[in-house]
């Protein structure tokens, strides 16, 4: 169980990291490139997104194998020879997508695109930068997989946030110093993630224990464990089109500027995947091996407390943030018309990335289990939900469109998703999930942001907005906290230890 501590805490400094980072150097890249240009930045990430298929499944499946056989004795051969094996794939892979991408730029730039300032030659040769840049990161995801499948998050975070500080902080020096463009973002881009793929490929190497002979390709891995990964395409596709598809629409059927104040919403409606996450890589490998010994009652424990523990982490940051968007966005890039503009859009998709955020666990149960049939028919589901509504309604709304189509399909899938997966894989234990996991939290920490954003007014100081909501998000954190008996339990010793009160608490 310390390990799984361990491993959640550094995820969360790492992701608590990359988050300062990121929202960090958006306000500056806005200020540097433009509204227009930044559209281009959020195209890059769409294009990365929407490439996340041609992965087939090997990162998801290079993770579980490397839990799996960690805790297997003399599978050290084993192990390096299906990272070698893997490593070959995607060579193929990332030459094939650097080609297309490359190919299509122009395409892109005068057919799919509506630039306004921004010339069409630009926008093709920052595409085709950005095309390598996908090439190299892509092998860096399979590399990650196979680190956090060995529980080496504390390795993993630390090279993550060095990654995040030397990539945000050199684009802005490269945009400050030598030129304020969307092709010098774009080469630094490409330059900062062939340095983080060398360098989590051998951190990844490094890791992995030592064997004889040297490792090697070998066919009959793939054939082993091509069921599980073929099964993960068809989850990744599905995940692409519902990630995706509102971000691919919207930069074909609006202006560039919109699709600029799109993927600022789009930033901030992902914080609570970003806090859920971190919860979720790290109970996976714990996960995997209690269904492999058959614990079924400590597999019923862990799986509540890490669903309780998400509900904390994800409920009250991300319903403050709802509950003060507008003001948020005025304090967090300083311009009025982006908190006019991108606000309703951030609010609406912020609360279907809430509806996320607390399935991810069930959604790793699956996994664990080695079953994505019910992961692959949420997303077949979600897909035939999503598209037709979201292709209407931005045509009606613009972005607010696609903010409401991902709200309400969110809202549709999640009581037949979490019905089946407890059915399926913890009978009994669907109204545990939905009274006390996600329940408590929720009925303790709405009231109390709701309660403040009516007595309180908004301050004036851009800084004073921060302090306010942290405040809030705080308090509202605690509360939800206390409802989760494991952890209140640990904050009671904590009391007892630092105040030396040992009497008229609960216990």
């Amino acid at each position: 169980m310390n390990s799984i501590r361990q491993n959640t805490v550094a995820n969360y400094i790492g992701r608590a990291g990359g988050i300062v980072l990121a929202y960090l150097f958006i306000p500056v890249y806005l200020k540097f490139l433009g509204i227009e240009a930044y559209g281009l930045v959020g195209f890059y990430s769409t294009l990365l997104g929407v490439l996340a298929f041609v992965d087939m499944g090997l990162t998801a499946t290079l993770s579980r194998e490397m839990a799996r056989l960690s805790v297997l004795k003399d599978t050290a051969g084993k192990m390096r020879d299906l990272l070698r094996t893997y490593e070959y794939l995607y060579l193929f892979i990332s030459l094939a997508v650097a080609l297309l991408i490359w190919v299509f730029a122009p395409f892109i730039a005068e057919r799919w695109l509506q630039a306004g300032a921004l010339p069409t030659y630009k926008i093709a040769a920052a595409i085709r930068l950005m095309g390598m840049a996908i090439a190299l990161q892509l092998p860096s995801g399979l590399y990650n997989g196979g680190l956090l499948g060995l529980q080496k998050q504390v390795s993993y975070n630390s090279l993550q946030i060095a990654w995040g500080v030397f990539r945000g902080a050199g684009a802005v020096l490269i945009l400050w110093l030598f030129s304020p463009t969307i092709i010098a973002f774009a080469f630094w881009q490409l330059f900062s993630n062939a340095v983080y793929c060398l360098a989590i490929r051998l951190m990844l190497w490094r890791g992995l224990p030592r064997a004889d002979p040297r490792p090697r390709f070998n066919r009959i891995l793939i054939r082993d464990t091509w069921h599980y990964a073929a099964g993960m395409v068809g989850i990744t596709i599905c995940s692409t089109l519902l990630v995706q598809t509102d971000k691919i629409a919207v930069s074909k059927m609006l202006p560039l500027e919109m699709f600029g104040y799109y993927t600022l919403a789009g930033a901030l409606a992902s914080v609570p995947i970003m806090l859920a996450n971190p919860i979720g890589v790290a109970i996976f490998p714990r996960l995997t091996g209690l269904v492999s010994l058959g614990e079924k009652d400590t597999l019923k424990q862990f799986y509540h407390r890490a669903c309780g523990l998400v509900s904390i982490a994800v409920l009250p940051a991300a319903l403050t943030l709802t509950a003060y968007m507008g003001r948020f966005i005025f304090a967090w890039t300083g311009s009025a018309v982006a908190a006019q503009k991108a606000g309703p859009a951030a609010s609406l998709l912020l609360g279907g990335s809430i509806i996320q955020a607390i399935m991810i666990i069930p959604y790793y149960l699956a996994l664990a289990h080695g079953n994505i049939k019910l992961n692959l028919m949420l997303g077949i589901v979600s897909v035939v939900l999503i598209i037709p509504l979201l292709i209407l309604l931005i045509m009606k709304y613009g972005i607010i469109g696609g903010g409401v189509s991902w709200l309400m399909m969110n809202l549709c899938t999640l009581p037949i998703y979490i019905f089946f997966i407890h059915r399926r894989f913890l009978p009994g234990e669907l109204w545990t999930w939905v009274l006390r996991d996600v329940g408590r939290p929720l009925i303790v920490a709405l009231p109390i942001i709701l309660l403040s954003r009516w007595l309180f007014l908004l301050p004036s100081s851009r800084i004073l907005t921060f302090g306010l909501m942290g405040l809030v998000w705080s308090v509202s954190a605690a509360a939800a906290a206390i409802t989760i008996p494991d952890l209140r339990k640990e904050i009671i010793l904590l009391i007892r230890k630092f105040t030396g009160i040992s009497y008229g608490l609960p216990k």
